[in-house]
């Protein structure tokens, strides 16, 4: 019954996720101790809007190493007191899920602990510099960072209660804007159009580049690329930035009137910034973006533009191309 898993995951990737979700709960009824089948399940229920259900399921997942990092010694926090006490909140997964899930130090340092915060290095700058103590995630694991409690960072909003309703929505980041030079009545508009190699659905996000970049050609926009690393584009009509440190990425992010990129820590960073960010997803999204619908509890200034069906990334970049019209219109009549 192993292929049931292969069967739900190929009907969620081509856009039938009903279909999915049915042949899920069959084979978790019948094998219902399977990490597999429940931790697929509970990205369906956060679908359904059951943000701390779909926790408890995607929190299987680290059993069979395919959710989150491997534990660390100490208690887990759950509702112990925390005055003067101190809380390591543990940031696991790429750089993007580390940014999503710093908002919550601030929950834990209200609850008086003394938080301290690990990271990768890439990011220790940017977190430290919101009044947190930043160590690497190297160093914990070493042994070397003294903590009462700790806390695995993507599972911080099911350990602090959170539903999608009174999730935190909010900027929860700040940075000195750099604002780049602009063509006169136009708008700053950033472009990202991939993200990591590595990550394991990398294949179903990514999208043909013209599809986003032909966006400079419109009137009311001047363009700047946040692409790094890899998929760049030789003689690009726009400027390519240098994005040497993430703290040079924020301030630049920061200085953009709208941000318009795939799944990728730069669309985590845009949003926790409170730049309008429009982020780009494919038929099965990300467990952020698993609530049908273009907007997010997750951010309040994100507008989410979804592939209905797989392999078409026509119509979403259409639609984004319609809609950034629409609001030059509506700018330039205001």
């Amino acid at each position: 019954m192993t292929h049931a898993l292969d069967i739900a995951l190929t009907c969620s990737i081509n856009g039938y996720p009903d279909m999915a979700e049915d042949v899920l709960r069959k084979y978790n009824k019948e094998n219902p101790q399977d990490p597999r089948a429940i931790f697929n399940l509970g990205w369906y229920d956060m679908r359904h809007g059951k943000l701390r259900q779909g926790f408890e399921g995607m929190n299987a997942g680290r059993y069979i190493k395919v959710f989150g990092s491997d534990p660390i010694p100490g208690p887990i926090w759950k509702d112990q007191p925390l005055e003067g006490k101190t809380l390591l909140l543990r940031s696991e997964g790429g750089f993007g899920d580390e940014i999503i899930n710093f908002r919550f130090a601030q929950d834990f340092k209200d609850k008086g602990a003394n938080v301290v915060v690990s990271a990768h290095p890439q990011l220790l700058p940017l977190f430290a510099r919101h009044g947190f103590p930043c160590v690497t995630n190297k160093a914990v694991e070493a042994g070397g960072v003294y903590y009462d409690y700790w806390v695995p960072a993507m599972s911080a909003a099911y350990v602090l209660g959170y539903e999608f309703d009174t999730l935190p929505g909010k900027p929860y980041l700040t940075a000195k804007p750099k604002y780049l030079p602009k063509k006169e009545g136009t708008i700053r508009v950033g472009l990202r159009w991939s993200g990591n190699p590595q990550f394991e659905h990398e294949q179903h996000r990514k999208f043909p580049p013209e599809l986003l970049t032909r966006l400079h050609k419109l009137p009311g926009v001047t363009c700047y690329s946040f692409q790094r690393d890899q998929d760049m584009i030789e003689n690009l009509p726009f400027p390519q930035l240098q994005l040497p440190t993430f703290e040079e990425t924020a301030s630049l992010l920061a200085g953009m009137d709208l941000v318009i990129t795939s799944c990728t820590s730069v669309a985590h960073l845009s949003a926790a910034l409170g730049v309008p960010t429009w982020v780009i997803v494919p038929v099965l999204p990300y467990y952020l973006w698993a609530v049908p619908g273009d907007k997010s509890s997750w951010y309040e200034n994100v507008r989410l533009f979804r592939q209905e069906k797989y392999g078409d990334w026509t119509a979403p970049l259409d639609k984004i191309q319609d809609t950034l019209i629409e609001r030059l219109k509506m700018q330039e009549a205001a």
